[in-house]
């Protein structure tokens, strides 16, 4: 029932009902970027390199382009059309510019991956990764080629596309995978209804099941040639190649468990908008996956010049996978030149998972040469894929970006790490004027496995403060609170091998500015003290004990006069008073005796 309520919540979160107009922002950088979609003026649809796509309640033209008055009111989609000078966003499902160059956009709020999340930083090459590297066969990424070639025709509802869908899901099946094929209906200006169905398969992982790597690439095609009926569409390079790369990788990666699940999709209907890729990763979305990356694999036949070579194509807002897979490449083709690019004249499914809160990227095999013959009945094998060499390494670089994050089951090295010994608070001496709290503790026990590198302070559950590990008795920190503020403390050891552990939490009060003046109107007697404490102050509120490390273990609240307190039951040592009235607050040292 938990899962059924938050999956409804995300699912009217998604529905977009707000009215307004659709507009386009143009952005500079990252921040900008963030900006824009903590507007509260605007529900962002779509966003590019360069601009987002989006609903505005309140017009302003000095930072917005005007496209509909009245945004999804007649219409589901929107075209976004690449091939012109710049980008044009018309109503309704559209024809390309050009061959290529159609995204739709749909009335759903898009997220902003989170650029928080840790990829591997990869130093060595993992000797049973390039095992599974050396795996990959050419003959075994040509007889996919040519199958999917075969066909002549994959046009995102025809009865071929039905037919590889289940042709893609039968091989996933054989493999061992977890196979689902996805209905989803589409809108395009080649007609609408229900396309051939998407294909995801699950490898599980050992340790985190539920936390996703995942690959895609798409199994339709297009020509003008096969839509008027004059000729074919046999797609070898768009995109037989890439699913290709996905079947191989997932052909060699089942033979190995990992501790992280990796999906392998296959979506339909990419060439008249990214409406299956859309379909699923709005899917993940709503349903709260944790995706870590997407690595999409769409053309890779057709060599340009002598040298292999990757352009890599994503937004700034998601760099970290971004420099994840060039460090792979450097490390285990450090001869291959591989850059970051901008496509700026079409789209790949990698963008709806970057517009649905997941970090994606598109490895290509050229901006400046791409195959000139996609999208013609000559997109063969021979003349629009010239290297399976090429398709090989495309797939090997697959395999490496998705078994580095997934992790080898049995690889992740057993670590253990010990917290901070004796955390505990100490406060000002009564009479300071200050209000202060002093956090000490020392080092942890040995028998870690890793080397202690620093502490972190953390306030109310929040980075504070880094205090650097040194050859020391004793650690501390010294923090100002407000009077009278109730502040959690804890101190995390941070170990070269990763390893965190946390000390307990502490919680501090404030002491008054005005402790002396205060101070000398409250009386604590006797001090020291052996059964019997009376504490004495004009309007008193309310008194909290802490031991000598800084830990509550009493507090007296609603007191109408002045308080006697039985210690017989405290241990022998010093305790601090924290004493608060309506005059102010102040903290006494006690010593309770034998």
């Amino acid at each position: 029932m938990k899962k059924l309520f938050f999956t409804l919540i995300a699912l009217l979160l998604s529905s977009v009902v707000m009215a307004g107009s659709l507009v386009k922002i143009s952005y500079s950088n990252q921040a900008e970027l963030e900006k824009l979609f903590a507007d509260p003026n605007l529900i962002i649809h779509h966003y590019s390199n360069t601009d987002v796509y989006a609903t505005a309640e309140k017009f302003d033209a000095n930072t917005m382009v005007m496209i509909d008055e009245n945004a999804f009111q007649d219409c589901e989609v929107y075209t976004l059309l690449y091939g012109g000078s710049e980008p044009v966003v018309v109503k309704g499902p559209a024809m390309p510019l050009k061959n290529d160059g159609a995204v739709a956009i749909f009335n759903k709020r898009a997220r902003l991956p989170q650029r928080n999340r840790d990829f591997p930083v990869v130093t060595e090459e993992n000797n049973i990764i390039r095992e599974m590297m050396e795996q990959v066969n050419m003959d075994s990424l040509e007889g996919t080629v040519q199958h999917l070639q075969d066909y002549q025709n994959r046009m995102w509802n025809s009865d071929n596309a039905f037919n590889v869908s289940d042709w893609i899901a039968s091989r996933m099946a054989a493999l061992g995978l977890e196979v689902e094929q996805q209905p989803f209906y589409a809108n395009t200006w080649t007609g609408s209804g229900q396309a051939a169905p998407n294909v995801i398969g699950i490898q599980r992982g050992t340790l985190y099941p539920n936390t996703y790597v995942v690959c895609g690439s798409h199994f339709d095609s297009f020509s003008y040639e096969a839509m008027s009926g004059s000729g074919t569409c046999p797609g070898a390079d768009d995109n037989a190649t890439g699913v290709a790369s996905v079947l191989e990788s997932a052909r060699i990666m089942t033979q190995y468990d990992f501790e992280y699940s990796i999906i392998y999709c296959a979506f339909g209907c990419e060439e008249m908008g990214l409406y299956g890729s859309e379909a699923y990763a709005s899917r993940c979305q709503q349903e709260g996956m944790d995706i870590i990356g997407y690595f999409n694999n769409d053309m890779n036949g057709y060599l340009w010049g002598d040298v292999i070579h990757i352009d890599c194509i994503y937004p700034e807002s998601v760099a970290p996978i971004g420099n994840y897979y060039m460090n792979v490449a450097n490390i285990y083709f450090p001869e291959m030149p591989v850059q970051h690019v901008d496509l700026t004249y079409g789209d790949s499914d990698h963008t709806s998972f970057n517009n649905h809160g997941y970090m994606g990227i598109y490895p290509f095999e050229d901006v400046e040469h791409e195959s000139p013959y996609i999208h013609t009945p000559n997109d063969l094998i021979g003349p629009s894929v010239t290297s399976f060499a090429m398709s090989q390494r495309y797939c090997q670089m697959n395999i490496g970006c998705l078994a580095e994050i997934a992790t080898l089951a049995g690889e992740t090295p057993m670590v253990e790490c010990n917290p901070v010994q004796n955390f505990h608070l100490e406060y000002p001496n009564p009479g300071r004027e200050m209000s202060h709290v002093a956090l000490v503790w020392e080092a942890p026990l040995e028998g870690s496995t890793g080397t202690c590198q620093k502490y972190e302070v953390y306030r109310n559950g929040s980075f504070h403060a880094t205090v650097e590990h040194g050859n020391y008795a004793l650690f501390g920190y010294n923090d100002t609170i407000e009077v009278g503020e109730h502040v959690d403390y804890f101190v995390k050891t941070v170990y070269d091998d990763g390893c965190e552990a946390d000390s307990e939490t502490l919680e501090a009060i404030g002491v008054s500015d005005n402790v002396n003046e205060f101070a000398n109107k409250v009386a604590v007697y006797p001090n020291p003290v052996e059964d019997q404490l009376t504490i004495e102050a004009e309007d008193l509120q309310r008194v909290v004990i802490y031991n000598q490390l800084g830990q509550q273990i009493a507090s007296i609240d609603k007191i109408q006069s002045n308080l006697t307190l039985s210690v017989e039951s405290f241990l022998p040592g010093v305790y601090f008073l924290q004493i608060i009235s309506n005059n102010g607050t102040t903290i006494n040292k006690t010593i309770v005796k034998l």
